[in-house]
């Protein structure tokens, strides 16, 4: 009998957070406590699937070298672009001879390799999760804040959704008809825009427009529920992964994202640092505060965010201005959703949809619009204010009665748009960001700021992930706790506790201790500046795509000897997780 490593002797970190009255077993605590991103292994794939992958390469491989002598378009955007599944001929016989030998190779290679992988679920734990799956009186879903798997009463999320959708102000009740009446309106009102603008938009770009005609359902309506919230409520989520309008709210999202300039808004954490590391403070009179919008996608009015995005875009001088704020209009007026808890079909009439790719854009231009007259007129007082969507951060310098003011102004500008903020003059939490003042410092110190309630719920080393993804998210990590230190104190302080619960997680000494010495703070400024999207060199790597049940063939090498010349990657795709399980 095989020795048990050191790693599996230790306590292991299998929390969940339990709002029902069903008592787990020790077995169902343990397989809910891997986490819902939790991979349960799988069985090498039938000879038919992967030869579909190997042909896929193939076509890849011809693609490429069919193309090889052709300039690429600096325009071409990936996100609107929509495969064809043309078959390049079969023109190279020194190349067909190649790819012929791939082929031999690798179905001989699954065939004959064992697995190096052991079943990460045994068969009693698979039937104690499908028990709690055909449990009608509970419901697993995700935490909001990635604060970890949740166990609720199904009455409680029927309750809350019905709460949502049966809000008259936001919501109103359809027929089906309605529902098919109004595709048809998106379908033609879309074709009637592709014509007149048509001098904008090339033909694959129309195509990806055009590609979820065949979706002829509803938005998916769900929440997540928000468990620091005290009473805990749910955020709503239209899920628009099937949705007729999806192809619309990207597009509109890859053009206008990036030529809008909206001086409040923070990319992310890292640009607020590059800030506070040159942002002196006074000695007297200085607050720091933080501010949070109630709800602020289903409180968005639809048409001033559209008044907001035209005016930025005639800012810009975007030329597509017209097509784009009426397509704009097109997504916002035809949100319909359908839930579990309901036969009906809800039109949403006020607020933005969570869950369409333009949301955030569309929030962020409705509170730049909202927030801009109010923080010209008090900005003698502001050292700095910065909002990152709802969350909003500003260094005040003058009188807490002037602050208060400044605070009413943003929350009685609309009845909708309401803030609840936090005053201090020592410290303060913002994003993964806790915020300080030294007395010997005129400079905020920072460090990472983490949520009490978070169950640290990292993927376990037993999960059915590339070794090379575990590895990517520890670093990244690291990075970030780097990042987000003004002191190596903190840094050190952060990764300790970091190494801990990974070792809780299952992960060996061995694994862990090259990753925490390769990342070290000394080089933290090349982590704070976001590098640029190189999209022209992607180009010209072939990718082979798998799943990780496939990883004993040896691809790579398989390709790299008998075809040298060609820079391969292999990519495996997602498989199901313990969050499809407990659906």
């Amino acid at each position: 009998m095989a020795r048990r490593p050191l790693f599996d002797l230790l306590p292991r970190n299998l929390e969940i957070h339990n709002f029902s009255s069903v008592q787990l077993t020790a077995r169902q605590s343990k397989v809910l406590g891997m986490g819902l991103k939790f991979r349960p292994s799988l069985r090498p794939p039938s000879a038919d699937l992967f030869d579909l992958q190997i042909k896929d390469f193939c076509r890849r491989v011809r693609l490429q070298h069919a193309f090889a002598n052709c300039l690429q378009d600096p325009d071409f955007n990936p996100r609107l672009y929509v495969p064809t599944g043309w078959n390049p001929p079969r023109e190279n016989p020194e190349l067909e001879d190649k790819l012929f030998a791939v082929r031999q190779e690798l179905r001989e290679n699954i065939a004959v390799n064992i697995p190096h992988w052991k079943n990460n679920l045994s068969k009693l734990e698979r039937e104690e999760l499908r028990e709690l799956k055909s449990n009608p009186n509970i419901k697993i879903l995700p935490a909001d804040k990635n604060l970890g798997p949740s166990l609720l009463a199904t009455d409680w999320v029927q309750a809350e959704t019905l709460r949502h959708l049966h809000d008259e102000l936001s919501y109103r009740k359809v027929t089906q008809q309605d529902w098919y009446d109004k595709r048809l309106n998106v379908i033609n009102s879309r074709e009637k825009l592709l014509s007149i603008y048509s001098r904008f938009l090339s033909s694959n770009v129309a195509r990806f427009l055009r590609s979820f005609d065949h979706f002829d359902s509803p938005a998916k309506f769900h929440i997540i529920p928000k468990i620091h919230k005290n009473p805990m409520v749910g955020r709503p989520i239209a899920a628009s992964h099937s949705y007729i309008t999806r192809p619309i709210s990207i597009f509109i999202d890859e053009l206008t994202k990036p030529k809008i300039r909206m001086p409040t808004v923070l990319r992310d954490s890292g640009e607020l640092i590059q800030l506070l590391e040159y942002t002196v403070l006074p000695t007297t009179d200085c607050f720091l505060v933080t501010a949070d919008v109630v709800s602020l996608y289903p409180n968005v009015d639809t048409k001033k965010a559209l008044i907001a995005l035209d005016l930025l875009l005639r800012e810009a001088r975007v030329p597509e201005t017209p097509l784009l704020i009426q397509l704009a209009r097109l997504v916002f007026d035809n949100n319909y959703l359908s839930s579990e808890f309901s036969p009906d079909i809800f039109h949403q009439v006020f607020g933005i949809a969570m869950g369409t790719p333009f949301a955030v854009t569309a929030a962020n231009a409705f509170m730049f619009h909202h927030e801009k007259d109010i923080v010209e007129y008090y900005s003698q007082y502001l050292k700095l204010y910065k909002r990152f969507i709802d969350d909003i951060f500003a260094i005040w310098c003058g009188p807490k009665g002037t602050l208060l003011e400044f605070l009413n102004a943003l929350n009685s500008k609309t009845d909708r748009i309401k803030l609840t903020y936090c005053i201090s003059e020592s410290s303060i939490s913002f994003l993964d960001l806790f915020l300080y003042r030294e007395t010997s410092s005129n400079v905020l110190q920072f460090s990472t700021f983490q949520k009490p309630l978070n169950k640290y719920l990292y993927i376990p080393f037993e999960s059915f992930h590339p070794s090379s993804n575990k590895k990517a998210f520890i670093k990244g990590e690291l990075m970030r706790y780097a990042r987000n230190s003004s002191s190596f104190n903190s840094f050190h302080d952060t990764r300790e506790k970091f190494w801990k619960r990974l070792r809780v997680r299952g992960y060996p000494f061995r694994f862990l201790l090259p990753l925490f010495r390769e990342i070290r703070y000394c080089d933290r400024k090349k982590w704070l500046y976001k590098k640029p999207k190189n999209r022209s060199s992607l180009g010209r790597t072939i990718v082979f795509k798998t799943t990780l049940n496939c990883s004993h063939a040896r691809i790579k090498s398989a390709i790299s000897s008998i075809l040298p010349e060609i820079d391969c990657i292999v990519c495996y795709k997602k498989t199901v997780t313990l969050a499809n399980l407990c659906k």
